[in-house]
């Protein structure tokens, strides 16, 4: 084991910090600026609701299942690029399974998986579990070989491991998250804030439900914004603000398009 040569640069990143902490102090091991090729030419950084830092996703497929895991309310801390150490463990795993340990140049790296969730279980009790995120197109046996290591290690240490392919998958969810994201928090467009939003909700909510339900959501949110006195997008803003936290409620399943009908539903009375 101590012939075995390790990258520097990997355990510079450790040293660093990297791969430590929870919530808003988590580092991903991995970032985008790390000059790592990106699956399918996809790295992005997404402020994220549950943390409140920016997460790091190497691939389309990463960062379709943060949005998801973003959206569920089971989940409470979201880690990605999760580093396996020490790194002398997964080492010793691939020798046993006669397996080449993940390397680049000659040396050894350190092996992540995508993600570290934090989840509420059944009996409301917070445990992690490790998830990687894997198109069934691009299954080699290579793959395999390093999903294997990655199963005994989270095996070994208790950690529920699985792998998430890309189908079956909620896509008109993932698109409806991805549409209203942004709105989350209201800092992201200038000129509309908590108090705006408590004023505007009630009226907005009740003149979109007496509009026919065969306009298109633009329209009948431009026709809210002429009769309430809202700059041009107030409206629409609004109303993807309040889905995305959950206040007002639709159909996920169904793809939201602006130039088509929207059915509403409200947690709240107006």
């Amino acid at each position: 084991m101590n012939n075995y040569i390790i990258s520097k640069s990997h355990l510079n990143r450790l040293k660093d910090g990297r791969g430590q902490g929870r919530g808003r102090e988590y580092v991903p091991f991995i970032q985008t600026n790390d000059n790592k090729v990106a699956s399918e030419g996809w790295l992005t950084r997404t402020l994220g609701w549950k943390t409140g830092r920016i997460h790091h996703t190497l691939s389309k497929h990463e960062y379709q299942f943060l949005l998801v895991q973003e959206w569920s309310d089971n989940i409470v801390d979201i880690r990605e690029q999760y580093p396996l150490t020490p790194i002398e463990m997964t080492m010793e795993i691939a020798s046993k399974l006669n397996i080449r340990h993940p390397h680049l140049k000659g040396e050894n790296v350190v092996m992540s998986t995508d993600f570290m969730l934090s989840v509420v279980n059944k009996d409301e009790d917070i445990i992690d579990v490790a998830r990687t995120i894997k198109p069934v197109s691009r299954l080699t046996k290579r793959t395999l070989e390093l999903f294997e290591i990655e199963r005994r290690y989270f095996q070994e240490i208790g950690i529920n491991w699985a792998m998430v392919f890309d189908k079956p998958k909620p896509i008109n969810m993932i698109r409806n998250i991805d549409w209203m994201y942004d709105a989350k928090f209201l800092g992201s467009r200038p000129g509309i804030d908590l108090e705006m939003v408590d004023l505007v909700a009630g009226p907005l909510f009740n003149l979109l439900s007496s509009y026919s339900p065969k306009d298109s959501i633009s329209k009948n949110c431009l026709k809210s914004d002429a009769e309430l006195g809202l700059e041009a997008g107030t409206s629409l803003y609004i109303m993807q603000h309040m889905l995305v936290n959950k206040v007002w409620k639709t159909d996920m399943n169904q793809l939201i398009r602006e130039n088509r009908p929207l059915i509403l539903e409200s947690n709240s009375p107006y």
